[in-house]
């Protein structure tokens, strides 16, 4: 098996149960381990981080997240034209490069490029090129594919940022870096082999299908509720385990209400799934933009509540950060044409990544202007609330999205 075959349409392979769910889970998989080590263990690097490079290091994690957010586009592209496993095996490489590189980083410079680079190969190889095959070979069961596949993140949030957080305090971010670029190096291109090397998508009038999706309000609109939901979720993700800090939990004690947080999101997952399968993704996507709000307040209430505020912080922003990356596409599958899905895909992510991306720098900002993490936190929650009448709004052309 040629990891660069020709690129025969992805819906051209056999239609076993075999062929649809073990790319799933190598998919997943491969998010798992790449997420894991980087996008999601972020929150614990930064603070060590930031002792070598003058007290901050919130530039570096937006220049990963622009890199991951720029790249999303040409991701997109790239699937309908070149294939799956090009585009995840380069990924996978600039990923590990990345990081092996920001583990000898001496200057702020050196760091932000690094991370930048590490942030593409990650764009290049997990929620984009997974969303996109995923809905093409899926198409009863969206929902608990996604979730399946989603849950690998939100798991990965969970299970590898303990294992990071160990790595620094038993040696220092640099050896940690240097060990999460050799996992994602030594397991991730196996899995490759798992995934369809077709294309994306096999329509003949792709480009005006895409066009035409791109012209309609009611994707302006989702774009931007789905950016306003980024920037939300963004600015808690990078910021938790220091605001906990901030409210006297101990480093370890942080670490582990945020993972617990993110791994809460399984659970969610799978309901959401069943929920917008049964009930549409639109009731879902505003409901989780809902408690997104709720959550993100209540992480300002662990210092005065103690234990009853880690848990409201857990238990409803564990839930609605899940949950906008599933019924979030599974709308927008909805709303456009099936071969305009993948570029659309791509463009959004590569939109709300990208303002995403910012977060880090405004929090550090925000918390500079009000003396502490108040007022950014209650700005991400009135923006996850002022998602929930955009969505509303939208009309999607499948009656059962709501």
């Amino acid at each position: 098996m040629d990891l660069f075959a020709a690129p025969h349409p992805i819906d051209a392979y056999e239609e076993t149960a075999l062929s649809r769910w073990l790319p799933v889970v190598a998919l997943s998989a491969i998010t798992l381990l790449i997420q894991g080590t980087t996008l999601m263990s972020l929150g614990v690097f930064l603070p060590s981080m930031a002792g070598d490079f003058g007290g901050q290091a919130g530039s570096a994690a937006t220049a990963f997240l622009l890199a991951m957010s720029v790249v999303s586009l040409p991701a997109g592209w790239t699937l309908d034209r070149a294939g799956a496993r090009p585009v995840l095996l380069t990924g996978i490489i600039l990923s590990a490069a990345g990081f092996a590189l920001a583990s000898l980083a001496q200057n702020r410079l050196w760091l932000a490029a690094a991370m930048a680079v590490a942030g593409a190969g990650v764009g290049a190889s997990t929620i984009v090129p997974g969303i996109a095959i995923i809905t093409r070979l899926h198409l009863m069961r969206r929902g608990l594919a996604l979730a399946l596949f989603l849950g690998a993140a939100v798991a990965a949030g969970a299970v590898i940022p303990p294992f990071v957080g160990a790595a620094i305090r038993h040696q220092d971010w640099r050896v940690a870096m240097v060990s999460s670029a050799l996992v994602i190096a030594l397991a991730c291109p196996l899995l490759v082999w798992l995934v369809p090397g077709g294309r994306i998508r096999a329509e003949p009038d792709h480009a005006r299908s895409t066009w035409a999706a791109l012209c309609s309000m009611d994707f302006c609109r989702f774009v931007l509720a789905m950016t306003l939901l980024q920037l939300a979720i963004n600015g808690v993700l990078f910021a938790a385990v220091d605001a906990l800090m901030a409210q006297g939990m101990t480093q370890p004690g942080a670490v582990a209400a945020y993972s617990a947080a993110n791994l809460l999101g399984l659970p969610a997952l799978l309901m959401g799934g069943v929920a917008a399968d049964r009930l549409g993704a639109r009731p879902s996507l505003i409901a989780a933009a809902l408690l997104l709000a709720i959550g993100t307040v209540a992480l300002t209430g662990v210092r005065a509540m103690g234990v009853p505020g880690v848990a409201a912080f857990i238990l409803f922003w564990g839930i609605a950060s899940a949950l906008p990356g599933q019924s979030g596409s599974m709308l927008l599958a909805d709303m456009v044409p099936p071969g305009a899905f993948s570029r659309t895909l791509g463009l959004n992510t590569a939109i709300i990544s990208l303002i995403g991306a910012l977060a880090p720098v405004w929090t550090d900002l925000m918390r500079q202007a009000g003396g502490g993490f108040r007022l950014p936190v209650l700005v991400y929650a009135a923006l996850a609330l002022l998602s929930a009448p955009l969505i509303a709004l939208l009309r999607p052309s499948n009656a059962k999205t709501g």
